[in-house]
């Protein structure tokens, strides 16, 4: 048995993501489209990158996280959402493992939960 290389890099669990720049549009020699987006996660500070494709499902969560009108010119960086990270192996060799962004949703402050106003106290 080949034993794996110890884990690096972020851990699995909750996080909160800010773009540290634009994400990247990368064309394939398919004529295919991959994303790429270089962010950083919170808590800990931890620098991620993550790429994938416009059909995947995590492309439209992204999309709707951050509220994102297709066909406009906008900036992303900055912009933040929340998600999981979810250690999962490699399909072609078991000896690596990837960190990969799932259950991505809007971003919200500590403590409160999606759809919660911050607003007043209505009493």
């Amino acid at each position: 048995m080949k034993w794996p290389e110890p884990r690096k890099g972020i851990p699995d669990g909750h996080y909160t993501f800010t773009f540290t720049e634009e994400p990247e549009l990368i064309k394939l020699q398919s004529g295919g489209y991959r994303i790429a987006l270089v962010l950083v996660a919170m808590p800990g500070n931890i620098k991620h990158k993550e790429s994938f494709f416009p059909w995947e499902e995590r492309y439209e969560e992204l999309c709707n996280a951050l509220g994102v009108e297709h066909g406009k010119d906008i900036r992303m960086e900055g912009a933040s959402f929340d998600g999981d990270i979810v250690i999962e192996p490699d399909r072609n060799n078991p000896a690596k493992s990837y960190a990969h962004i799932r259950n991505i949703t809007r971003a919200t402050d500590f403590g409160q939960k999606a759809g919660e106003s911050d607003g007043d106290i209505p009493f």
